[in-house]
This record gives structure tokens, sequence and C-alpha cells, in this order.
């Protein structure tokens, strides 16, 4: 039998950036992956409507909203 794919189609990587004060508090790190994970599934979405290739990949987070920002946006 042959490997299928179940799911959400594979992208590859992210790349997340955040500050060390976020990535050594459990709490605040779990509230950033869950907000990058929010706008990946949104982005994802987008990016099968509009017929997009790929969807972003390199994140920032700011250290005192925890909000997600793409990177290339800053």
């Amino acid at each position: 039998m042959g490997s299928r794919q179940i799911g959400a189609k594979r992208w590859g990587p992210i790349r997340l950036k955040l500050p060390i004060s976020v990535a050594f508090d459990l709490e605040k790190f779990e509230r950033a992956l869950a907000n990058v994970s929010q706008l990946v599934e949104r982005g994802n979405r987008r990016s099968e409507f509009h017929g997009e290739s790929l969807p972003a990949r390199e994140f920032v987070v700011d250290p005192a909203s925890l909000d997600v920002t793409e990177a290339y946006l800053r």
C-alpha cells in the first residue's frame, strides 16, 4: 500500500520568531502557538480559495500582546 495524505496539504516547516520572555513562559508560549495556528489555518483557507500556491511561512510574535504577524510585513 502506498502512503496517503490525510487532512490539510503539507507545505513544510514554519519559522516562528519569538522573544525569550515568551519562549520560557509556558502559558505565553502556548497562547502564542495557538495564535500562530489560527493565523496559519486562515492563511491555508485563503490560499486554497484564491488559488495561491503557498501561504506565509514566517511569523513574528509580539512579546507584549502575543499577537502574531507575518514576518515579511514587519
